[in-house]
C-alpha cells in the first residue's frame, strides 16, 4: 500500500511539474519525441498534456515516421479528410490486425460498400528499422475487371527489382532467422470513400521459406479475418468461415552480395486455400474497417496465423471423416440396391 502511495506521489508531482513548463515547450521539446502509443499514455495523464497531444501535426510527424508511405499527396489529403485527421488514421492502423473475435451483433453486409470505387494500398517494409521501400498504389473497385476476377494486388512492376541492403547468407537457416526477426511489413488499406484504413499485415512474417532450386526466399505475412459465423447467412461466404489477407515478398540475390527485392503482392483466400475475387475481398474487407482491432504486441500476428491453420486443419479432417461416411452410405446403398434386384430377378 505504501508503495503504491509512493508512485502516486511521484506521479502527481511530475505533472505538476510538467505542467510549470510552458506549453510551447512542451510541445515543441518533449511531445515531439514520443511514439504513438507513448503520446497515448501521456494525454491520458493531465488535462494540459491532453488538449497539447490533440494537435494534428504531432500526429502527422509520428504518421510519416512511422509509415513512409503516408507522406505521398494522394495519402495526405485522404487523411486530412479522416474525423480527427492523423490521429484517427493512426488508430485505425497501429500495429496489427485482431479481426477473429465475432461481434456481440450482427454484422449485417452492406451492399453499398460494392460501390466503393477506389482502394489505396500504403505500402512500408524495414530492415532492422531501415527503410527499403515505400510505396502508394490505386486500386479501382468498380469494374468487372476486379469484381470476378481473383482479388491481388501487384506493388512492383513485372522487371521492377529493389535493392536492400539485406546480404544473401549462404546457409539457409541463417537467412531465414534474419528475415523473420529483421524484415517488416506494413500494408495500409485505405477506404477513399468511407474515410477508414486498416493495416492487414502482421507487420513480423508468419513464414519464411527459400527455394530449393531458385534459391529465392519468400517471405509471408497475413491477417486473419471472420468472413462469416453461424448467426449470419451471407450469400457470398455460406460455405466458409475464416478468410486470409495474404501478402507474399520475394528476395532473390547471388551468395554474398545484397538481396533484392522482386515481387509484393497481396490477395485474399478462403479456407479450402481458393483465391476470393474482388467483390468476395469487398466482404472482406469491411469486416477488417468495421471490426478491426489493433494489439501492439509483435507474436500476436504469428499466433493467430498459427491458430488459422489449425483450424483449416480441423476444417479439412472433418470434411475427409464426412467424405468417408458418404462413401460408406453410398457403398451400402449399392449393395442394398443389387441384393434387392437379385431377389427380384430370382422369384
Amino acid at each position: 500500500m505504501a508503495s503504491s502511495l509512493t508512485k502516486i506521489d511521484q506521479h502527481q508531482g511530475l505533472c505538476n511539474a510538467i505542467s510549470t513548463l510552458h506549453a510551447d515547450i512542451i510541445q515543441t521539446q518533449i511531445l515531439t519525441r514520443l511514439d504513438g502509443q507513448t503520446l497515448v499514455a501521456a494525454a491520458s495523464t493531465s488535462s494540459l498534456l491532453r488538449s497539447l497531444s490533440l494537435q494534428d501535426n504531432l500526429w502527422r510527424q509520428i504518421c510519416n515516421s512511422t509509415w513512409p508511405s503516408t507522406n505521398h499527396p494522394r495519402v495526405q489529403t485522404l487523411i486530412s479528410s479522416f474525423p480527427a485527421a492523423h490521429r484517427s488514421f493512426f488508430s485505425d492502423s497501429f500495429p496489427v490486425l485482431n479481426c477473429q473475435v465475432p461481434p456481440s451483433y450482427t454484422l449485417e453486409f452492406d451492399h453499398s460498400l460494392l460501390l466503393t470505387t477506389e482502394l489505396i494500398s500504403a505500402v512500408d517494409i524495414h530492415y532492422k528499422n531501415n527503410l527499403i521501400l515505400s510505396k502508394v498504389v490505386e486500386t479501382e473497385t468498380v469494374t468487372g475487371w476486379f469484381q470476378f476476377p481473383p482479388f491481388r494486388i501487384d506493388l512492383l512492376d513485372e522487371k521492377q527489382l529493389v535493392t536492400t541492403p539485406i546480404k544473401f547468407a549462404s546457409e539457409t537457416k541463417v537467412l531465414i532467422k534474419d528475415h523473420e526477426e529483421n524484415l517488416t511489413l506494413s500494408w495500409i488499406m485505405i477506404d477513399s470513400g468511407r474515410k477508414r484504413a486498416v493495416n492487414l499485415s502482421s507487420r513480423w512474417p508468419v513464414s519464411v521459406e527459400q527455394h530449393w532450386l531458385t534459391r529465392e526466399v519468400h517471405v509471408k505475412y497475413a491477417a486473419i479475418v471472420i468472413a462469416s459465423d453461424h448467426r449470419q447467412r451471407w450469400e457470398l461466404f455460406s460455405a466458409r468461415e475464416f478468410a486470409e489477407c495474404e501478402v507474399m515478398v520475394t528476395l532473390g540475390g547471388e551468395e554474398g552480395g545484397e538481396m533484392y527485392v522482386r515481387e509484393v503482392s497481396m490477395q485474399m483466400k478462403d479456407m479450402e486455400e481458393r483465391s476470393l475475387n474482388g467483390r468476395e475481398s469487398l466482404v472482406i474487407l469491411q469486416r477488417a474497417f468495421e471490426k478491426g482491432k489493433t494489439s501492439g504486441k509483435i507474436e500476436e500476428g504469428k499466433e493467430r496465423y498459427e491458430e488459422f491453420l489449425e483450424k483449416k486443419r480441423e476444417r479439412k479432417e472433418g470434411k475427409e471423416r464426412m467424405e468417408k461416411v458418404l462413401n460408406i452410405v453410398c457403398v451400402s446403398c449399392f449393395v442394398v440396391a443389387v441384393a434387392f434386384w437379385s431377389y427380384k430377378l430370382f422369384i
